[in-house]
């Protein structure tokens, strides 16, 4: 017999329930649609689970979407933070870098100074002595406050802002290369004294200075200091003066002077040679400094600076100037002497070496001259660094020199009108104020940066390469002009070349010529062109229209009664035109040596021509020796400066 089992009931099953209870008195809905009443709750389980998820699937999408962005918040808001620490810990650094290379100054600063005093008698002789030796200047109506220095608050002030413009420049116009140091260059001009005659040239006071503060600006505040040494033995300031660009280099951020020993008392040739170096300069401004501290050119520099036209000049002088303490100079007390006083008696070349003269500085005088001018540029850059930490916008601050683009001058203190040319010595007057003409230089001394005299050399040049300091034989000045040194020259030279040379650089080398040696041609050319390039573009020849004067310059040298007299033993054929000789004058006063004067002044006639070399205008000059009893042996005719005024 079958038996029936009872259905096992669902796991979604409900309890029985009491049968008299409404619920069950509901009809199944499986019943109302007519199907089978087992599969109800089955389809309800389904339902249910398909629900839940569903729910899960949005709750888990919703959740995800919630942890996203709250990642993306975070993984924001935590770079965020980072770059933020990493911009502070970068501001830290560089904070407490400055802080450091501030340090290091400041001990560098303190270092120099120590050794100053300790060199020079301490703190209080020292400081005594330097405010004698080395005077800088300020305005009288100046207002400065007081500062802890012997030098004026205005010229450190001016020195210190000089370095910060230098910087400024070097940012807003990177040089190409891998120099990333700012140069500041130094151009010594003068004669023996800054030469170093008696010692080796490296002892010269400019290359003392040089090595004392070189460090210091480099580290302070990257500035390299470089230092040209291109004073000549025994010239005077002109024709120098004329050839600022050539000898010490239009880019010099500063120039000297040294000429006291020549020029007695007066201040003409100084004035002179300043408005020159203002002027033909590139460098608008240019520091300066006189080696001398006689009242009369003190006074000439005070002028300049109560008219603006100098900001931070210099006048430096020697140990007679300075030192009033006998007993530190006196040599039977050797051992007594201050550190920068001992060997005073001392020269730095070997014993006999040409240059040992009683008015040429020894080997400690160079030093102490050094060391004078090393202390200013030391509280110079002191007061650089208090302007940069205190002032953020330092940069933004700066006037000087952005704010001047060409020297104007004032009057003149002094009266060249005597010398023949006082156009090329002080410039022309416009209204209140004054203004260099453009003035091209070419020559033959030594050393020379730029613009030789061979430049200009067309025809007429006996070509020669034998070394200078042997003699030239006579043969070599028939059909030609000389490149050669002047007797006395050749003997200096031969016997400094005994000790090695002793470095020096410097050489008076010139165009020799006589009778036989022919026409020596030049062409001038005009450097000045973007003035007159209307005048060359319509074809104008008129030489007045293009030059106002030449100057030709001899060597400068004693050679005896019967030596060549330019005046009346040259004559000039310029712009296809003869110069007559009233038109050919001499220049008295400002270009002499030993009371020789030693330059000429030719005038450009109505008559002259241009001519053209790559649509450029220049000047032809033609000149001969004429006297026959001219020669060699008493003296040649010698070219050695040309000069050329622009319009």
């Amino acid at each position: 017999m079958e038996t029936r089992r009872r259905p096992r009931p669902s796991a979604d099953a409900k309890p029985k329930s009491d049968p008299r209870s409404p619920a069950n008195n509901v009809i199944p809905t499986s019943r109302r649609n007519g199907g089978g009443g087992g599969s109800a709750p089955s389809t309800d389980s389904l339902l249910l689970r398909i629900t839940q998820l569903i729910f899960l699937i949005v709750v888990v999408w919703f959740v995800y979407l919630i942890t996203s962005v709250n990642t993306a918040i975070s993984i924001s808001s935590t770079n965020h933070n980072s770059n933020i620490r990493g911009h502070n810990v970068r501001a830290a650094a560089a904070a407490r870098n400055a802080n450091v290379d501030a340090f290091k100054a400041k001990q560098q600063i303190e270092s120099i100074r120590n050794e100053f005093y300790n060199r020079y008698g301490g703190k209080e002789e020292a400081t005594a002595m330097l405010s004698r030796g080395l005077k800088s200047f300020a305005k009288q109506s100046s207002s400065s406050k007081d500062i802890d220095s012997v030098f004026t608050h205005d010229s450190l002030k001016g020195t210190a802002t000089r370095f910060l413009s230098l910087l400024k420049e070097h940012e807003l116009h990177p040089p190409s290369g891998n120099n990333t140091s700012v140069p500041f260059i130094l151009s010594f001009g003068g004669y023996s004294v800054t030469v170093g005659r008696g010692n080796h040239f490296s002892q010269s006071f400019p290359f003392v200075f040089q090595r004392i503060i070189r460090p210091l600006l480099l580290s302070s505040l990257n500035i390299d200091l470089i230092i040209r040494n291109s004073a000549i033995g025994g010239i005077p300031s002109f024709p120098y003066g004329w050839c600022l660009p050539n000898f010490l280099g239009r880019d010099s951020h500063g120039i000297s002077w040294d000429y006291g020993m020549n020029e007695g008392n007066g201040g003409e040739g100084l004035e002179s040679y300043l408005r020159n170096g203002l002027s033909n300069i590139k460098q608008v401004l240019p520091m300066f400094v006189m080696v001398d501290m006689k009242k009369t050119r003190m006074n000439v520099l005070q002028y300049y600076v109560e008219n603006g036209s100098l900001v931070d000049p210099l006048a430096l002088g020697r140990a007679s100037d300075a030192v009033k303490n006998k007993e530190w100079l006196d040599s039977k007390k050797q051992k007594q002497r201050p550190i920068g006083f001992q060997n005073w008696e001392e020269w730095g070349a070997p014993k006999g070496a040409p240059g040992q003269s009683p008015w040429h500085p020894k080997k400690m005088e160079h030093e102490l001259m050094g060391w004078m001018i090393a202390m200013y540029f030391v509280d110079s850059v002191e007061m650089a660094l208090e302007m940069m930490n205190n002032h953020e916008d330092w940069k933004e601050s700066l006037t000087y020199p952005d704010n001047v683009k060409e020297a104007i001058l004032p009057p003149p203190m002094t009266d060249v009108t005597g010398t023949g040319v006082p156009t090329l010595l002080h410039g022309v007057q416009n209204g209140n104020t004054w203004k260099m003409p453009r003035v091209s230089c070419r020559t033959s001394f030594l050393p020379n940066i730029s613009g030789h005299l061979e430049s200009i050399i067309v025809s007429g040049l006996t070509k020669d390469d034998e070394d200078m300091i042997k003699p030239r034989a006579d043969s070599l000045f028939d059909g030609g002009w000389v490149m050669d040194i002047g007797k006395m020259e050749r003997e200096t030279k031969g016997k400094v070349n005994k000790y090695g040379g002793l470095g020096y650089i410097d050489m008076k080398t010139s165009l020799y010529g006589i009778q036989s040696s022919g026409v020596l041609k030049l062409w001038l050319p005009h450097e000045d062109y973007e003035s007159t390039k209307i005048n060359a573009k319509n074809g104008y020849t008129v030489a007045t229209e293009y030059f106002q004067s030449t100057v030709f310059c001899e060597v400068n040298e004693k050679r005896g009664s019967k030596e060549c007299n330019m005046l009346s033993d040259l004559e000039f054929r310029i712009g296809g035109t003869t110069i007559s000789k009233d038109h050919v004058k001499q220049i008295h006063g400002v270009a002499s040596y030993l009371k020789k004067d030693i330059c000429i002044h030719v005038e450009i006639p109505t008559s002259a021509q241009v001519s053209f070399r790559d649509a450029k205008p220049g000047l032809d000059v033609e000149m001969s020796v004429v006297n026959s009893e001219v020669s060699r042996e008493n003296g040649a005719c010698s070219i050695s400066h040309v000069i050329w005024q622009h319009t």
